[in-house]
């Protein structure tokens, strides 16, 4: 190999040298720099998605907390005599504002149990809404099966039961 370097003229060299550094600047280019900045992106956006996660929850604390205690007292009261229809209406609209998607909703009718399913749902919110139907709309969770989903998401079935029957 020594021999062939020595063999080559100047400009053949400077040839190859240049090659060789091209060569190395995209390695660099595509084997550091770009992954490195796809990173940061990433982060970044992980970052911007946890932060608007907890500034929709603090939103609804803050609007938990601003309800009186005393309208508390009289949600579980009044739960109890709704309509199965309408307790289930409100249950699934109590879902729908805390930012869960369900994806089928079983049950309900004449029946004072139901089941929503949810697909992809972020665990924080739906235990956030668990303690709200049991709290503020005066459900009762009779069932809760939780299973791992992509991307940090959980499946959950929940069966609930309220409203006369």
């Amino acid at each position: 190999m020594s021999n062939w370097w020595h063999a080559l003229s100047i400009r053949e060299k400077a040839l190859i040298a240049a090659a060789g550094g091209l060569m190395m600047l995209v390695v660099a280019w595509y084997g550091i720099i770009t992954p490195s900045l796809d990173a940061r992106a990433e982060a970044r956006m992980a970052r911007q998605t946890a932060a608007s996660e907890l500034a929709q929850l603090q939103r609804l604390v803050a609007i938990d907390r601003a309800q009186a205690p005393a309208a508390r007292g009289s949600a579980s009261a009044s739960a109890a005599s709704l309509s199965p229809d309408a307790f289930k209406t409100r249950v699934t609209q109590s879902a729908q504002s805390t930012g869960l998607a369900i994806s089928r909703l079983q049950g309900g009718g004449a029946v004072a149990n139901f089941s929503l399913v949810f697909e992809q749902a972020d665990a924080r919110q739906l235990f956030y809404w668990l303690n709200e139907v049991e709290t503020r709309l005066g459900g009762q969770i009779e069932r809760l099966t939780v299973d791992q989903a992509p991307n940090g998401r959980i499946r959950a079935v929940v069966e609930v039961s309220g409203g006369t029957s």
